[in-house]
């Protein structure tokens, strides 16, 4: 239980950051744990992360998510997910069974922090989330399809992406969590498309495993949401960079 409590709380911080959450569940369970997650527990955890999001989008940035009423922006929404949507699904297989870390994963995770400091330092900071364009969502909805390699992030790739086309940074986090929502939602459902059946017959038996793992991944991920946008939309992603370089480098010298 132990176990499946600090993988939901890992899987709830890394959701939303710009640090890769399949790379620090892939992690925990190399290094740290001998419990295999199954699906369900997975959906589950992006249950409760999907609920955390809706809470803080609705509570903590009301004023910030007028711009949904806009019939263009949900185009702009629209157009951004369909890529990721096309290439999560034709690939979830292969995604689904990297269950090691390998030299890809090392490299995308130093490399885009990188980019990701790159970006946000040189960035124009002109664009809001209403000033949004056609244009900006497609390269926006392609770059976050990199976010389908592990270690990549898919909060990374769309706020690098976000800051290239030059969307400040507080718009660049909101629209980053905006576009988060149909893909957890969509990973979500796929996933459990994939289950099972047997696993669903026995939730009986783990409805407590169940239920920790949408209690712990609601809670930390509803934490990491609020103090993430504070911090981030003031002091920018340096900290975030310079982690994921980090990281890469232990990782490297590791495995």
């Amino acid at each position: 239980m132990i176990d499946l409590i600090f993988a939901s709380i890992i899987q709830g911080i890394t959701e939303f950051i710009p640090v890769s959450s399949s790379l620090h569940l892939l992690i925990y369970g190399s290094f740290f744990s001998s419990k295999t997650l199954t699906l369900l527990i997975i959906a589950t955890m992006h249950l409760g992360s999907i609920f955390a999001l809706v809470i803080f989008s609705f509570v903590d940035t009301k004023l910030e998510m007028n711009v949904l009423k806009s019939i263009k922006f949900n185009k702009v929404i629209l157009i951004a997910s369909l890529p990721i949507f096309l290439f999560g699904f034709l690939f979830y297989d292969l995604i689904a069974n990297t269950n090691q870390i390998n030299n890809l994963i090392i490299i995308t995770t130093i490399v885009f922090g990188i980019v990701l400091f790159i970006s946000d330092h040189y960035s124009k900071n002109k664009k809001t989330l209403s000033d949004i364009s056609y244009y900006d969502s497609i390269v926006i909805g392609l770059f976050q399809c990199f976010s389908l390699i592990p270690g990549v992030s898919r909060s990374a790739s769309t706020i690098i992406a976000s800051r290239v086309v030059n969307i400040n940074r507080e718009s660049s986090i909101i629209f980053s969590f905006i576009l988060s929502a149909p893909v957890i939602v969509g990973a979500f459902c796929l996933t459990l498309y994939k289950i099972n059946t047997s696993q669903l017959i026995i939730i009986n038996d783990i409805w407590f495993e169940v239920l920790f793992s949408l209690i712990f991944s609601f809670i930390s991920s509803y934490i990491t949401l609020k103090y993430f946008y504070k911090f981030s939309r003031v002091n920018g992603f340096t900290i975030f960079a310079i982690y994921r370089v980090l990281l890469g480098i232990i990782l490297y010298i590791s495995v």
